[in-house]
């Protein structure tokens, strides 16, 4: 079953307009609520066969109670939020014929769609619920499939912890009042590719970052984490103890297995494109 109306609250924004494209190219209606736009949440939402939800992390769960009570009784509500757990469970308070899936599209809208993740939490109810998967591969998007908890668990390694360190390392810079110019010029590969993950993150939206650390429940417990694996290895430094380095370099390394290797052949290509 198809719709024919699909609803996006946040629809003026990059990922928004990004899907609300292809929706148009292949023939559906698309209602777009947003900022400054003349229909209100509540006005696309009750008209929408499907809704999407791709608005900043903490304006989310006020959006979901704003409109459930007035969508149509057979939509699917759904969702681009990079935390799962909170916007699902405000999501089942819809009526129980409203189905609910829970979407997160793992990358940024500047990214072409071909060959990347999008993760689909699929809570209750069938309708739509096939179109929508066959929707997103037909962009050429890999569809991974998981419960709400496994994905906030898996997020809070691949973009809470990541995204933390990340900014440490941007933190330290600033700091330190290192010259960024001269650096790049003078840099190693490994740096060079460090620094403009920094620089890339640095270029967007604060307010994303801090919500995915605000909201993600098993943030914190990764982090500290990470923060006792920094002290440990600071410790090794201070104290001049290459032995306890190389230990831990060490046990690490059996850690990542074939991953290092693999890590290796893949950097040595980003490393030529650098060049």
């Amino acid at each position: 079953m198809k719709p024919k109306i699909i609803s996006i609250i946040g629809g003026s924004g990059q990922m928004g307009q990004k899907f609300a494209q292809e929706f148009l190219s292949q023939g559906y209606t698309v209602l777009i609520a947003d900022v400054g736009t003349q229909l209100t949440n509540k006005d696309v939402a009750a008209q929408g066969d499907v809704v999407i939800i791709t608005v900043p992390i903490h304006t989310t769960m006020d959006v979901i109670d704003e409109i459930v009570p007035v969508m149509k009784k057979d939509a699917m509500l759904t969702d681009f939020t990079s935390v799962k757990m909170l916007p699902m469970e405000k999501m089942q308070n819809a009526q129980s014929t409203v189905t609910v899936v829970g979407g997160h599209p793992l990358f940024g809208p500047t990214t072409d769609f071909m060959h990347q993740h999008f993760i689909l939490c699929h809570e209750r109810g069938e309708s739509y619920v096939s179109w929508y998967k066959e929707f997103l591969e037909s962009l050429g998007l890999k569809v991974l499939e998981m419960t709400v908890e496994e994905h906030d668990k898996q997020m809070a390694t691949i973009q809470c912890l990541t995204h933390f360190s990340t900014l440490s390392l941007g933190s330290a810079l600033e700091k330190m009042d290192y010259d960024l110019e001269k650096g790049e010029k003078i840099s190693t590969p490994v740096y060079l590719m460090r620094l403009y993950g920094v620089g890339r993150i640095l270029a967007q939206d604060s307010d994303l970052y801090a919500d995915m650390q605000t909201y993600n429940p098993y943030a914190k417990e990764v982090i500290q984490t990470y923060k006792e694996s920094v002290d440990e290895l600071f410790q090794t430094v201070k104290d001049g103890d290459t032995q306890a380095f190389h230990d831990i370099f060490e046990k690490s390394k059996k850690y990542f297995g074939t991953v290092a290797e693999r890590s290796m052949e893949v950097t040595d290509k980003l490393i030529k494109v650098l060049s």
